[in-house]
């Protein structure tokens, strides 16, 4: 068949390939034929998409360390990238191209609008990141996770929410005290790590267990406090939902999947490199909207847990129940599926 197939291009961290990774799986579940998909990464992405059954082309990447001028001052190394794409690529069968942004998405919208093949783009902050926001130029749909995103082009959006694995659930375990998960993204978050150790260094808690996923190869076995358990990674995140009461965090587009779950958030944006701003805005958003607490300095952060474990039952007054976030999967699927339905 001609003209059938989408492909994905995703690379980086979990936040940019773990979405396309639900997306595929839904597709599957849909009775979506697995030879019509395949994905375009880098070595980072290719990671998290090892268990997948179907076609993943791992290619070296052209990246600019800074901002739009890099594109400019680098183009031989955007053609050489634009060609292995190429290479790779099964673009004679190939109807739709779908990126979730970062450094790809400027050659995902290239191929698109040369090759005429239809794009989807999804943008998971509040304010949009430089890959997307050249991407969205080209004539095709951007599906949003927040609503008026900024720094896109406005034509093209369509506010649908974030992606999610729809296996997604939480059964809340009833626990004695208030258990609190602190994670930093799939990589884990030294910033965060240490506030929590500082933290706990100097204070007992009473009322309050911690469950803290310190990220990959970051498992410090001297730190040992009392109501407080440290792993690495967690494979079922439905686990880790279950168990917990408020989340610390980043505050990436990842951030909306406790939300949508009804889990109150307390955020410490990351601060640097081009995803600093981002993660401002989207912590301040949620904070407007009275789903988060954000957290600029250690005091801020000392000051939120102690109020927590004196069990302060203004703290929770000031969360409001999500009323404005689900999950975008259905809408994105349908709009895949109908640009193929002719080749299902």
């Amino acid at each position: 068949m001609k003209h059938n197939k989408i492909a994905f291009f995703c690379v980086g961290t979990g936040g940019h390939v773990l979405p396309v990774k639900y997306l595929i799986s839904d597709l599957l579940n849909k009775g979506f034929q697995r030879d019509l998909i395949e994905v375009i990464t880098d070595k980072r992405g290719a990671k998290f998409l090892s268990d997948l059954d179907i076609k993943i082309s791992t290619i070296n990447i052209y990246r600019s360390e800074i901002g739009k001028i890099g594109y400019f001052l680098n183009i031989f190394k955007q053609i050489n990238t634009y060609i292995n794409i190429k290479k790779e690529m099964d673009l004679d069968n190939t109807k739709a191209i779908f990126t979730t942004g970062s450094y790809i998405a400027p050659f995902a919208a290239a191929i698109a609008l040369i090759h005429k093949k239809t794009i989807f783009i999804q943008e998971q902050n509040i304010y949009a990141g430089l890959g997307n926001q050249i991407a969205s130029y080209v004539n095709g749909t951007v599906f949003t996770s927040f609503p008026d995103t900024q720094k896109i082009n406005k034509k093209r959006i369509s506010y649908v929410g974030p992606i999610m694995s729809s296996n997604l659930t939480r059964n809340k375990i009833i626990e004695d005290k208030l258990v609190i998960g602190v994670m930093g993204g799939s990589q884990g978050s030294r910033e965060i790590n240490n506030l929590l150790f500082r933290f706990l260094d100097n204070y007992e808690l009473k009322n309050i267990k911690f469950i803290h996923i310190v990220g990959p190869k970051n498992i410090d076995s001297t730190r040992i406090y009392k109501g407080y358990k440290q792993i690495d990674y967690v494979e079922n995140m439905n686990d880790f939902y279950s168990e917990i009461d408020i989340q610390i965090s980043r505050s990436g587009g990842g951030v909306l999947e406790p939300v949508i779950l009804g889990i109150p958030l307390i955020l410490v944006p990351y601060r640097y490199g081009t995803t600093s701003n981002h993660q401002q805005k989207n912590a301040e958003y949620l904070v407007n909207k009275k789903l988060a607490k954000i957290c600029e300095s250690y005091e801020d952060f000392e000051s939120e847990i102690l109020k927590l474990d004196s069990l302060k039952k203004d703290w929770f007054k000031h969360i409001k129940k999500n009323e404005l976030f689900t999950s975008g999967n259905d809408k994105i699927i349908n709009s895949i599926i109908s640009e193929l339905k002719n080749e299902i």
